[in-house]
């Protein structure tokens, strides 16, 4: 919660030149045991390019959405980030049954969560902390779900 505060506005983002393949990686090494243990595959794909954001909060909320993905989702779990037209995006994708529809317009909001029972892991702050890190870079975040599965995608000026 206090994460979420903190991000409220963007004096909290110190901006840095990060190479995308650090950047990707560092978020990706804490979940492969997981994913391991799990017998699932987390891939990762990240251009080679040096991307301007603050790597404190960015990693963090990549990590959420592996993290998810790995909790929620079934099959490989796939970490994507690339430039374009100087926006990065970052997208994590996994192949499990996706988002429930009637949840996918509220998935962002603070203590969502898309089970009824509430009975699994999670405070439901993931999602906005994930959102939150994107606005304080002058970003998006959005979710969807497609034939395979789910995709959160963060597009944010580098």
């Amino acid at each position: 919660m206090l994460d979420l505060e903190e991000l409220g506005g963007t004096d909290h983002i110190t901006r840095a030149p990060v190479p995308l393949p650090e950047l990707a990686g560092t978020a990706v090494a804490p979940h492969l045991r997981t994913a391991e243990r799990t017998g699932r595959a987390l891939t990762c794909d990240a251009a080679d390019t040096t991307v301007d954001v603050d790597a404190r909060w960015l990693v963090p909320a990549i990590g959420n959405l592996l993290a998810n993905a790995l909790r929620h989702g079934h099959g490989t779990v796939r970490l994507t980030a690339a430039v374009h037209e100087g926006r990065l995006r970052l997208s994590v994708t996994d192949e499990g049954p996706g988002f429930p529809p009637e949840f996918l317009p509220r998935a962002f909001d603070r203590f969502a969560r898309a089970e009824a029972s509430r009975t699994s892991e999670g405070s439901g702050l993931g999602l906005a902390f994930v959102r939150a890190v994107a606005a304080a870079h002058g970003g998006t975040a959005r979710a969807e779900n497609s034939e395979g599965g789910a995709t959160v995608t963060l597009d944010l000026p580098c």
